[in-house]
């Protein structure tokens, strides 16, 4: 029971001290110090400063050895960086030579493919041209010797050769129209038709057959001269009188000044030419024209078809180009998703090999699908070209665009050398034929999009990511990737803001200080306004892909191509 009372009277001490405004010890009193420190406290008196400890005097041993440490740490941190930045060299080298090697790779698989084709192609028209050479010349002298039959033998033969060269299609009426015409209608090297030769040698029969398949009987040769005037000119009255009845014209005079009745010495021929009646001559060139309207319209029309029947399957390309571009982008965002799994694994340590199968996996099919959207875009150009040439438009000579290697990347890209991006005042659009662009661009100091990444195409994402561009004075940088990304592009800015894109394209963004309507309060200090004012003149925007946009994309840049060149050995 002792340490009970002990505790009682504690208590009642404390008490009683706690009652004169003391401060108090658990189960004890106060120090006799303490309380007087009290007392003065409440006399109003201030207690003493504490002093501050001090510093501790190092000898001048202690302080050599510090200055050797800091030393020794500066040289390995300035080792470590300069390592660092030799490796970083070293790795976008080494990439940039790969990329190199394969694009080069590619340029001459492509090359040799166009080359054999063109090959093919000149083989082909070049067969066709000696074998037209060949009939030309047998017309020619068959219809001057009149030999009708070997002109009709000719003529098949010649169709059985079209048709069996269409294939299983057949060929159309309206185009084995044309090249029979254009047989009927060929010219030596004084430009007289098999008619003409027909009127010269007097075959009748020959000008008639002729007349009748459609041949011109007014085609004018060398010195101006027509059939009717070589005709009568030899003097052969059933030649001019048939070429009358078939739709010569009389009053058709050569280059000398001469008509048909003037130059011929035959009387009955100039009888013959003297009585003719011109309005009968009007009448059968009035049934000519329609015919050779008819013939005209039976042209265009097949003309028109046959260019209908190449934009459908134009268009049945452009949409497979499409879906097999779909399941590309869809396999780089399985991709990334991949990398990102494997990624979290191998910080917790588990399921590394697994995840790593299945990169390799989504890598694989990115290959293929790439392969597969390459052979669809080559396809789809080729229907293109087939299309222009059937409409007989002739294909630029050059790209558009300035081309140029990777290594003159830094010198037009980034410092524009001659100021020629400045002065055509577009952003430039990078087609990058090489891979080599964009390892370039992604070591640079840039704030770097990967349009095919779902995760770089966050509208949040993308809001900091111009922000900071053009807060620190940096190029943004959208790569496609080789798909058709532009309209995604254009709809997650507007995302952001309504017309965004637009005002990035033609600067507004900056000139009149619109990024402002960007920011927002949680982004903190570093972007309030004034912190833009010192860089935001060196902002830039560029746009990469590896494939060829649609002409209104390129309208809108400053197209810079990068090629492969040679690598080196």
């Amino acid at each position: 029971m002792p340490p009970r009372v002990a505790r009682g009277a504690a208590s009642k001490r404390g008490a009683a001290a706690a009652g004169r405004g003391q401060p108090v010890s658990r189960g004890r009193t106060a120090p006799r110090g303490t309380r007087g420190a009290a007392r003065g406290a409440r006399g109003g008196t201030k207690p003493a400063p504490k002093k501050k400890p001090e510093k501790p005097k190092w000898s001048e041993e202690q302080i050599e050895s510090a200055i050797k440490i800091q030393k020794a740490y500066r040289e390995y941190r300035q080792r470590k960086i300069e390592e660092d930045a030799k490796k970083k060299k070293e790795e976008m080298d080494r990439l940039m030579e790969e990329a190199e090697r394969a694009a080069w790779l590619k340029v001459i698989k492509l090359e040799k493919e166009r080359e054999d084709r063109e090959h093919e192609k000149w083989l082909k028209q070049e067969r066709e041209r000696k074998a037209h050479l060949k009939r030309m010349k047998m017309m020619l002298e068959n219809a001057f010797d009149g030999e009708l039959e070997e002109i009709q033998q000719i003529l098949q033969e010649a169709k059985n050769e079209w048709e069996k060269s269409a294939g299983e299609a057949g060929i159309h009426p309206t185009k084995l129209a044309r090249k029979t015409m254009e047989l009927l209608e060929c010219t030596d090297a004084n430009e007289y038709t098999p008619l003409s030769e027909a009127a010269a040698g007097g075959a009748s029969e020959v000008i008639e057959w002729l007349v009748a398949q459609g041949a011109n009987p007014n085609s004018i040769g060398r010195y101006g001269r027509s059939p009717l005037y070589r005709a009568a000119f030899a003097g052969h009255v059933e030649a001019v009188q048939m070429c009358l009845q078939c739709g010569a014209d009389p009053r058709l005079r050569a280059d000398d000044g001469c008509s048909a009745g003037d130059i011929s010495t035959n009387p009955i021929v100039k009888e013959i030419l003297r009585e003719w009646d011109v309005a009968d001559t009007e009448r059968l060139l009035s049934n000519l024209e329609l015919e050779q309207e008819k013939r005209a319209n039976a042209q265009a029309e097949y003309a028109q078809m046959k260019c209908d029947a190449i934009q459908d399957q134009i268009n049945s390309a452009e949409e497979e180009f499409k879906q097999v571009e779909k399941q590309l982008m869809h396999a780089y965002d399985e991709l990334n998703k991949r990398i990102y799994e494997h990624d979290m694994c191998v910080l917790k340590g588990t399921h590394v090999e697994v995840t790593l199968q299945t990169v390799h996996d989504a890598e694989d099919l990115v290959t293929v699908l790439k392969v597969k959207v390459d052979d669809s875009r080559r396809a789809l150009q080729l229907l293109r070209l087939q299309l222009r040439e059937e409409k007989k438009e002739k294909e630029e000579a050059e790209p558009v665009g300035v081309q140029i290697v990777v290594k003159e990347l830094e010198d037009v890209l980034i410092r524009d050398v001659g100021n020629r991006m400045s002065e055509d005042g577009r952003w430039p659009l990078i087609i990058d034929e090489t891979g080599q662009a964009s390892i370039f661009v992604r070591y640079s100091d840039t704030n770097y999009l990967n349009a095919v990444n779902p995760s770089n195409m966050e509208p949040e994402r993308m809001r900091i990511a111009l922000l900071g561009a053009v807060r620190y004075g940096k190029p943004l940088v959208i790569d496609m990737m080789g798909c058709d990304m532009f309209h995604v592009i254009k709809g997650r800015f507007d995302e952001i803001m309504e017309g965004l894109l637009d005002w990035i394209l033609d600067k507004t963004l900056v000139s009149e200080e619109k990024f402002n309507m960007l920011t927002k309060p949680e982004d903190g200090p570093e972007y309030e306004e004034k912190k833009f004012w010192a860089r935001m003149g060196d902002f830039k925007f560029w746009l990469m892909t590896n494939s060829e946009p649609e002409p209104e994309i390129l309208e809108k840049f400053y197209v810079i191509r990068v090629k492969p060149s040679p690598p080196k050995h």
